[in-house]
């Protein structure tokens, strides 16, 4: 799942380089290990932040931004293909983007 992930961020134009792109890719590997992490984005957020040494505040931040740049400057086709340009909450952008990547087999 995880390569899957980093695959799809890049293929929407994601900077791999940034903060969020680590986060959103271990996120995906969290979701596929249990649902827990897919019901409560805090959760998710607490977990990350043990992981990289970093706060929940930050890893919230960092995705929000990350998932801005490819809205906003992303490659349109491939953004459609992985996310939803409504409800573009964090909460819902991930879990839209995991269901997307599952579904690709």
């Amino acid at each position: 799942m995880k390569n899957k992930a980093i695959n799809a961020l890049i293929e929407m134009g994601m900077p791999a380089d940034i903060k969020g792109f680590q986060y959103i890719v271990e996120a995906m590997g969290l979701f596929e290990t249990d649902n827990v992490w897919r019901e409560k984005t805090t959760f998710l957020y607490y977990k990350l932040s043990k992981m990289y040494d970093t706060t929940p505040c930050g890893v919230e931040r960092a995705i929000r931004h990350a998932f801005s740049i490819v809205l906003k400057s992303g490659y349109l086709k491939a953004v459609e293909k992985y996310l939803t340009l409504q409800r573009t909450t964090n909460s819902n952008l991930l879990a839209t983007f995991f269901l997307r990547l599952s579904q690709e087999g």
